[in-house]
């Protein structure tokens, strides 16, 4: 049986498909000598442009074993995805209050999803403590 963990680690899991598969699609490898593997030691990536998304998607593609993960890392890795769709909605003059589009809508979703786990955390917090 697959460990999927539980309902909140699922959601941030699933809602990173939609920043895997834009970087994915922005990541230029046709002068990557790695072929888009990122390697931390090799001096092309060290001074690439894209590194930081190549090595976001190298560590949380769907291959990656998400569900083992601290959850605080899984969400400081969804968080970066996040400020990255962002940027780009940013970049394709978007308007997120106003704008309709299935980017923005993932993005307003996204937000929700940490806003919950955020304060799922403060809650437990309190409760430690009482």
């Amino acid at each position: 049986m697959q460990k999927t963990g539980s309902p909140m680690r699922q959601k941030f899991i699933e809602a990173m498909t939609y920043p895997r598969m834009l970087m994915s699609s922005h990541i230029d490898a046709s002068d990557c000598p790695m072929n888009r593997y990122f390697n931390p030691s090799h001096g092309s990536c060290q001074i690439c442009e894209q590194g930081k998304e190549c090595h976001w998607l190298n560590s949380n593609d769907e291959f990656s074993a998400l569900v083992d993960q601290p959850m605080d890392a899984l969400v400081a890795a969804f968080e970066f995805s996040v400020d990255y769709v962002d940027a780009y909605l940013s970049r394709e003059n978007h308007s997120l209050r106003r704008c309709a589009c299935e980017n923005c809508c993932w993005l307003r979703d996204a937000r929700r999803l940490i806003k919950k786990y955020q304060n799922k955390q403060k809650r437990a917090a309190r409760n430690a403590h009482n």
